[in-house]
């Protein structure tokens, strides 16, 4: 399917973002929210984007201009996706939002639409049922901010057809990301991965084994990671970690449990920078913690977190949600890693994982045991 105009559902940061990249790449754009004020601030955050463009050199004024000229917006789905042959959905990571949404996209739509949402853990297979056309149904998560990161994850469900895959990724390399293809399950590829490293490095620190400053500061230098988990986590919001966490442990089960550090903290309201404190606490110059280092080897440590961020990996390619190739793709693209899980396997080595594996499964129980790949 040749794809020409695209409907985006959603003018916030995710909604402007992807409006401005299929703008950027020549579609025509129709923006969509819930009301003028909704509009008006999405437009101002893709006339930023423009603007940013511009001054570096990437668009001249008169392409600026142009690509403005291909947006348009309005309050009504209805309108915006009656004559579309791409609709792609960003609104709030709610199943019920979701559903009734598409429910009345499908009503309203041409029989050749597609309907993509760019829900970062909620089922595609689930959306496309409650639609008469659930092989014209795909995920298409982008990562935040959209016109600056790469990767874009291209969710297949259980009804959704080729024709459809390859219309989601022509766009989506249009739009200039790499794309990588994901069986649809719990997180995908990225937000599932991740989640065991942001999970382990809690733990590891519950478990009075390293303090939150050390465990940053190894990943960051061990590993490479641009910013520490917990540094991470306050700058996303704990209340998000622990909502991808809930998600992750309500579908894939006690591995992915949220550990309780992190309920409590979002429980006192401790959410991270944007309340003032969250693991760290945060002053008018910099962030600090009151914590006396253990003095546990750095390398040793990083070793002991990635490993079962490593397992998930290879669980993942072992229930064929994604290849060794886009996951490695993905996990750099997404996350910012200097290297993927499988190069990190390939340079660690496979019997070293294992053997390091087989302590913290005699120490810790079935979360740590052996995947397929190292039995």
């Amino acid at each position: 399917m040749n794809v020409k105009k695209i409907a985006v559902i959603g003018a916030g940061l995710m909604g402007s973002g992807i409006s401005y990249v299929s703008a950027w790449s020549d579609y025509d754009v129709t923006m969509v929210d819930i009301n003028d004020e909704a509009i008006g601030k999405g437009m101002e955050r893709l006339r930023s984007y423009v603007e940013s463009g511009v001054k570096r050199s990437k668009l001249s004024d008169s392409e600026a201009e142009d690509l403005l000229g291909r947006v348009k917006t309005t309050t009504s789905v209805d309108d915006a996706v009656s004559n579309v042959d791409l609709v792609i959905e960003a609104v709030y990571e709610d199943m019920d939002v979701k559903k009734d949404l598409f429910k009345r996209m499908d009503a309203a739509a041409t029989p050749r639409t597609i309907l993509a949402s760019n829900t970062s853990s909620l089922s595609i297979s689930e959306l496309g049922k409650v639609t008469e056309r659930p092989d014209k149904v795909v995920g298409m998560h982008y990562f935040s901010p959209v016109p600056a990161m790469k990767l874009l994850e291209i969710i297949i469900g259980e009804q959704t057809s080729e024709d459809t895959i390859i219309a989601a990724i022509v766009v989506g390399e249009n739009q200039g990301k790499t794309t990588v293809k994901a069986k649809d399950s719990p997180g995908f590829i990225v937000n599932r991965i991740r989640a065991k490293m942001g999970r382990e490095c809690i733990l590891t620190y519950e478990r009075g084994i390293a303090t939150l400053r050390e465990i940053d500061t190894a990943l960051k230098e061990q590993y490479g990671v641009p910013m520490g988990p917990f540094e991470l986590s306050d700058f996303v919001g704990l209340d998000v970690s622990l909502g991808t966490s809930s998600t992750l442990y309500r579908e894939l089960g006690d591995c992915f449990q949220p550990p309780e550090t992190l309920k409590r903290l979002v429980e006192a309201g401790t959410l991270g920078r944007k309340s003032g404190s969250g693991f760290y606490e945060y002053g008018e110059d910099k962030e600090s913690v009151l914590e006396e280092p253990k003095g546990v080897d750095p390398e040793w440590l990083t070793l002991r977190i990635i490993l079962p961020y490593l397992r998930e990996a290879m669980i993942e390619v072992e229930e064929g949600i994604a290849t060794k190739e886009d996951i490695n793709k993905a996990m750099i693209l997404g996350t910012n890693y200097k290297e993927g899980p499988f190069d990190t396997i390939e340079r660690l080595g496979l019997d070293m994982i294992r053997e390091e594996l087989k302590k913290l499964h005699s120490e810790f129980g079935d979360c740590y045991s052996l995947p397929k790949m190292l039995q």
